[in-house]
């Protein structure tokens, strides 16, 4: 049987580049006198985060090919919105430069700590009088956000569990300790796409079944679990507890998470957990009790305490699912270490709360012009943490420290790659963003410094600054 391929409108939201931009964008090349030459930067202008995801979605947009009947559906949706494309523009880019925007697009490698500040990437265009196009994408060259926003997360998440493994000299089991539970909570599939494979650059243990397609290299792992829909089934709560023990041995399976909430919670801790707790020991069996309703964190701290006067802490353990985002992860090992109760002994579950904190003003992401119209520009702004940095840069590391310099200022190798580039003619350059490419992501986000909170500028980029400055009588 062959598969059938159903069209609806959101399979169609890639397939015309040109409709990929803010509407404003429209009127633009009319309403500047010089299109020449640009240079524009992005920048994480509020908090240091990690790089994620701006390669593939750079190189997945600036690859597919324009056309004339892009141009003519790009002209038909101005008129309906009572705007005039630029058709003039794009009908160049297919005439004279085989369909593919005539720009570069240059980023630090992924998986670098980008201080607050950081131009972490560069565009500018390649054949003059093209220059409008180097922020007509902006606004999906923002979408990167998310990604980079998911995996410093999963930074901060994986550095915290190292801290704490070193703290109390924990073995690497420890690292398991912390699960996505996050599939169902995403608005989209393409957000558990860029949180679920940003999760596996940090962090093991997960539910995300899909990343197994996309990172299939990655150091991942999950285990059986009952359901409230599995124990619901069952008219002995008890005897659903035992089958799933007895089931999970007959897989050859050596672990499965219980949930005890579907009823009692007490009435499992106080009465079901010696006999399923010795059953389980019998078969090689390690349970996990998952609480999922009322004071979690109390009854995870009775489940240890039962499993410790009943001589089954190496059988036992506990995950809490229930409104988990990282920062509760936090305050609840506050108070387990209070209680005494082994870290280890228990786990979390992570659902939306890994993510659903993420916006684009999270990390104050931005994208302002650095040269236009012949001259250096920047947006000065009255706020300090809005400003740009004139002119084209190029980015270095100084004595360990990211900084920000003049293009062509020093000598000094420089942090960008070219990412995508097309100068015009010919098929254009991109960096593929495969397997390989998370992989590499992957290790080099493992060895970031964050000790730098922000970029530092160069001599020569203050003295381009002071003189925008005085120009404007700032």
């Amino acid at each position: 049987m062959k598969n059938v391929e159903v069209i609806t409108m959101l399979n169609t939201i890639r397939t015309n580049p040109l409709l990929l931009t803010d509407s404003y964008n429209l009127s633009h090349s009319r309403l500047k006198i010089n299109m020449d030459w640009e240079v524009s930067h992005l920048y994480n202008r509020k908090e240091g985060m990690i790089l994620y995801g701006f390669r593939e979605i750079v190189t997945g947009l600036l690859t597919i090919r324009i056309t004339e009947e892009h141009i003519a559906e790009a002209e038909k949706g101005a008129a309906l919105q009572g705007l005039r494309f630029p058709s003039e523009l794009f009908r160049r880019v297919v005439d004279e430069c085989g369909g593919y925007a005539p720009i570069a697009v240059e980023s630090v490698p992924e998986g670098t700590w980008c201080p607050a500040g950081t131009p972490f990437a560069q565009v500018y265009n390649t054949v003059e009088g093209f220059g409008e196009l180097v922020t007509w994408w902006e606004a999906i060259f923002m979408h990167a956000y998310f990604p980079s926003g998911c995996a410093t997360e999963a930074f901060r998440i994986r550095r915290y569990l190292e801290q704490k493994q070193a703290e109390h000299g924990y073995d690497d089991s420890f690292l398991w300790r912390i699960h996505s539970f996050g599939f169902r909570g995403h608005r989209g599939l393409e957000d558990a796409y860029w949180a679920g494979t940003a999760w596996n650059l940090a962090l093991q243990g997960t539910d995300d079944f899909h990343t197994t397609r996309h990172t299939p290299q990655a150091v991942i792992g999950s285990i059986a679990a009952l359901a409230h829909k599995v124990t619901q089934q069952f008219d002995d709560e008890l005897a659903c507890f035992m089958r799933a023990i007895d089931e999970t041995a007959a897989a050859g399976e050596r672990i499965v998470a219980l949930v005890i909430d579907t009823y009692d919670a007490y009435r499992v801790i106080r009465e079901y957990l010696p006999t399923i707790g010795r059953h389980a020991k019998e078969r090689g069996i390690r349970i996990v009790l998952r609480p999922d309703s009322g004071d979690v964190l109390r009854q995870a701290a009775d489940i240890y305490e039962a499993a410790a006067a009943n001589g089954l802490l190496d059988t036992v353990g506990v995950i809490i699912g229930e409104g988990m985002n990282f920062e509760q992860v936090k305050r609840y090992d506050e108070q387990l270490e209070q209680w005494g109760v082994p870290l280890p002994f228990v786990a979390y579950g992570v659902g939306s709360g890994f993510y659903n904190h993420i916006d684009r003003d999270t990390y104050g992401w931005a994208m302002k012009t650095a040269y236009s119209n012949g001259k250096d520009r920047m947006k000065f702004s009255m706020t300090p943490l809005k400003r740009s940095i004139p002119g084209r840069v190029k980015l270095v590391l100084a004595d360990g420290v990211m900084m920000a310099e003049a293009a062509g200022e020093t000598d000094r190798e420089g942090l960008y790659e070219t990412i995508y580039k097309h100068e015009g003619a010919g098929a254009p350059h991109r960096l593929e963003a495969g397997e390989a490419f998370w992989i590499g992501v992957r290790e080099r986000m493992r060895n970031q410094n964050t000790a730098q909170r922000t970029i530092q500028l160069s001599v020569e980029i203050e003295r381009k600054i002071a003189v925008i400055a005085e120009q404007y009588l700032i």
